[in-house]
């Protein structure tokens, strides 16, 4: 269920170009409203990862895309994940004498899913193989533009709700709206993250449970800044 809260504006109020001339009672007026949402995570994402060690860097990167090629054939058969590769990165490693003494590699697979169900099993499979570095609940874009054309109207109907309140206590009889923006989201989302330590090595053989994940709620917020002119 959407929550909708709306933020008290900002008001500047300025006299117009001909408010010096007699009978001239226009004034201008500068608003800022906005509108907030709760909504629903409904939308999942995950980075997968293996980190190794070998004196030899052939070696280690065969290790590195060997388990990036067995995860990638693994998430296959689970359609409503997209999966793809993340970051590669090999660098040595140096002995106290700043020699070459090995090398050090971690690869990563990046998964996104709104079938939470779906992709927290297949989670569960990878982790078989790879640690897990992140994971987070969001809100996806479908649903975030869904929201925001619900804000519109109540971000604009409070921007005019205070014009005529300012209005009235001006003694003015008239709002006009003359310019308007539309903006979004005045702060970023912060999605539910979720951080896990590498597995050992006992682990990589073990099957793993599905977790019991909470998606949670984010907030989308949108903001409107509009010019009245109060006659």
């Amino acid at each position: 269920m959407l929550q909708k809260k709306i933020a008290l504006p900002c008001l500047i109020l300025a006299l117009g170009a001909g408010a010096a001339q007699a009978g001239d009672t226009t004034t201008d007026l500068r608003l800022t409203a906005s509108a907030q949402s709760q909504i629903a995570n409904d939308q999942l994402s995950a980075t997968l990862y293996l980190q190794e060690k070998n004196a030899q860097p052939a070696q280690l990167a065969d290790r590195l895309n060997r388990a990036i090629n067995r995860a990638l054939a693994d998430a296959k058969p689970f359609t409503k994940v997209e999966t793809t590769s993340g970051s590669y990165n090999t660098w040595p490693d140096y002995d106290k004498n700043g020699r070459i003494q090995g090398w050090q590699g971690r690869a990563e697979i990046r998964l996104k899913s709104r079938d939470i169900k779906q992709a927290s099993e297949l989670v569960a499979k990878l982790q078989q193989n790879l640690a897990l570095g992140n994971l987070q609940f969001e809100v996806s874009d479908e649903a975030r533009r869904a929201v925001e054309k619900t804000l519109i109207p109540a971000a604009i109907g409070e921007l005019k709700e205070q014009g005529r309140i300012a209005a009235q206590a001006l003694g003015k009889s008239a709002v006009q709206v003359k310019e308007l923006e539309i903006g979004n989201n005045l702060s970023p989302v912060r999605p539910v993250m979720l951080r896990m330590k590498a597995m050992g090595a006992a682990a990589e053989a073990m099957d793993v449970a599905q977790p019991n994940w909470q998606p949670g709620q984010s907030e989308i917020q949108l903001q409107v800044t509009g010019r009245l002119e109060l006659k």
